[in-house]
């Protein structure tokens, strides 16, 4: 009998090739999702914007009784001319009691709900569903679950009630000669009439491990998703079917197969990497109520296909002074998009949507080359070097769209490391980028631009035990040439420079007191520039200075800490003889407070706030108190 069932089971997935359990959590009757027990609460508070997001997790087992519960709370309030709060809560509760170690019977109630107070498409909206279950354990490897139950879906002031029913499957399967294969399997109805919502895939994979010097890994999963959505209808539609809202349904559709290998040869430092990978889908979008006599081209629905194809390997090199790394990738991806025809309607409206649908097809080439080096030249000195190299090819078949473009991208990094002593390393760090974005037709070529990007940094870390201190010192410019700037007046080409000084120390004044200290320098300038004379004139000038100096007692499970927090930014401009003025400052300083507690092992609540006095150069003063709470309990 347990043959014949798992034999049904392989009947039902193989059609879609057996894929992976790459997401196990899309099935909804495991006790495994409330393994990890969490309690914990975060709320943050800076300038405008205050956040809250609490989470809970906790299961309880017993011999043949589980019972789970989990919640996640998030919370955005924006105050700024009105004021803007945003809600989502998502709670689930799990129970179940085994009869047998092959039957056991369990309910399970999950609760969604999302609020939103500004006027969008859909700013409210709650769905509640409760379902009994029985899951059948064919020995330890095949499970079959049914359920049904009932399920609350209200959205945009409409309140739909109806049964919800379906069934999961999962089947793993390991053997002597390290053959791996899993499968999940879930189908789900919602009738909530007069919407319907469905959900089906069937996901699996089949891992084949010869030793650790092989290895091949087949993935695939099908996945259909439907989902209905009101949206507001006009008084013509309201009077033709005396409804308040119009209903869309949107059917995803989605394929997805892969295969990775891996190969590691004997009594060699080489590994080799190989993936593929192709995916496509169908996006179908059906609007149920449409008014003939009132046709335009907005009344006709759209389907989107989409393909992938992709490829990558690597091969890295492992030694005792030496690693290194070598990849190449390359992807194709293709979007069409087409309008769905109402016989009845004017072909005229038809053509035009078609003409609007079709101007979004596009297709696209991707080929990335990157390469990475490390070397221990000495015990003391390091050598790292990365190289990427980009080209992006993006093309539309539109007439009317003029977004094609090639883009080139290379970055370039070196990096130099020496430990002087036994307390301080030093490093160097060179990187460079170069950046080419050109369009092919004439509409667009204004935006034509190599962006050309050299950073210079050097710094060091010295740790004796008293006194730690990490600073770096970087130096960058960013220059941005413009094909034809001569001959468009509104396209100028810009350069960036910038210099800025990071420092991050902390002094041990005793065993539990110390002196830290985090801040930064930043000096920025910007002007036009031209690359023939390479010459700039500066346009705008920009010094930020950041400080924040504290004392911190840390005793047994208690850390405390007061300092000062200080925050500068001055712009300036240049007038017509290059002189520097003031422009606009910005000044913000106030205490600042720390606190984080640890009341037992697995109990952590840590405060940190600052309030700020700011001055503008209008002479304008405000007050903003900031907060940040979180508290952990890992149950």
């Amino acid at each position: 009998m347990i043959k014949i069932i798992a034999k049904i089971f392989f009947w039902i997935t193989t059609p879609v090739l057996l894929c992976a359990q790459t997401q196990s959590d899309s099935l909804s009757f495991l006790s495994s999702n409330y393994a990890n027990k969490i309690l914990s609460t975060k709320l943050d508070k800076q300038l405008n914007t205050t956040n809250l997001s609490s989470a809970f997790r906790y299961g309880y087992r017993s011999d043949k009784f589980f019972v789970g519960v989990n919640e996640l709370y998030k919370s955005t309030v924006i105050k700024l001319k009105s004021k803007n709060i945003r809600d989502e809560q998502n709670f689930s509760l799990f129970g179940e009691y085994s009869f047998s170690p092959y039957v056991k019977f369990g309910v399970l109630t999950n609760n969604n709900i999302y609020s939103d107070d500004r006027k969008i498409g859909i700013n409210e909206a709650s769905i509640l569903n409760s379902s009994i279950y029985t899951k059948l354990n064919f020995q330890e490897n095949i499970k079959i679950i049914p359920y049904g139950g009932f399920s609350i879906n209200k959205q945009v002031g409409e309140d739909d009630r109806g049964f919800i029913y379906g069934s999961e499957a999962t089947f793993d399967y390991f053997s002597k000669n390290e053959l791996e294969l899993n499968a999940n399997l879930k189908l789900q109805n919602e009738d909530i009439s007069p919407r319907k919502n469905t959900l089906r895939f069937v996901n699996a994979s089949l891992v084949n491990n010869v030793g650790k010097n092989f290895s091949n890994k087949i993935l695939a999963k099908y996945s259909e998703v439907r989902k209905d959505f009101y949206f507001d209808s006009d008084s013509l539609l309201l009077s033709a079917f005396n409804i308040n809202h119009n209903i869309q349904s949107r059917t995803e559709t989605s394929y997805l197969i892969s295969d990775r290998i891996f190969i590691a040869p004997l009594s060699s430092n080489l590994s080799v990497n190989l993936n593929g990978r192709v995916f496509w889908r169908e996006i179908d979008r059906n609007t149920r109520y449409v008014l003939l006599s009132k046709i335009s081209p907005s009344s006709f629905d759209s389907k989107i296909e989409e393909f992938k194809l992709n490829f990558d390997g690597n091969v890295i090199y492992k030694s005792k002074n030496f690693n290194g790394m070598l990849k190449l990738e390359y992807s194709e991806r293709e979007e069409k998009h087409k309008a769905k025809n109402i016989k009845e309607a004017n072909s005229i409206f038809f053509e035009k949507r078609q003409e609007l649908e079709n101007n979004k097809n596009n297709k696209s080439q991707l080929t990335v080359l990157a390469t990475s080096v490390s070397y221990k030249l000495t015990e003391k000195d390091k050598i790292n070097f990365s190289l990427l190299h980009r080209k992006l090819v993006y093309d539309t078949p539109s007439e009317s769209n003029f977004d094609d473009r090639d883009e080139l991208l290379t970055i370039l990094r070196l990096r130099y490391m020496r430990k002087l002593n036994p307390v301080f390393t030093w490093f160097i760090n060179l990187e460079g980028s170069l950046n080419h974005i050109v369009y092919i037709f004439a509409e667009r070529s204004s935006n034509n631009n190599i962006r050309r990007v050299l950073k210079l940094s050097s710094g060091g870390n010295y740790d004796n035990g008293f006194l730690s201190s990490e600073n770096i010192f970087e130096v960058s410019a960013n220059y941005t040439v413009y094909d034809f700037e001569d001959i468009i007046p509104n396209v100028r080409s810009f350069v960036f420079r910038q210099f800025a000084f990071r420092d991050s120390s902390k002094i041990n004044l005793m065993r539990d007191f110390s002196l830290e200290f985090e801040g930064y320098a930043k000096l920025s300038e910007q002007g036009s520039f031209k690359w023939t004379s390479f010459s700039s004139k500066p346009e705008r000038f920009l010094a930020e200075y950041f400080a924040l100096p504290q004392l911190v007692i840390r005793k047994n499970n208690i850390e405390l800490g007061a300092g000062l927090r200080l925050f500068s930014l001055t712009t300036f401009k240049y007038n017509e003889n290059n002189v520097k003025y003031k422009s606009s400052n910005y000044f913000s300083i106030g205490p600042v407070t720390k606190m984080g507690y640890k009341i037992i092992d697995n109990l952590n609540i840590a405060v940190y706030g600052w309030y700020e006095f700011i001055n503008t150069e209008t002479d304008i003063k405000k007050e903003i108190a900031n907060l940040n709470l979180t508290v952990d309990w890992n149950l």
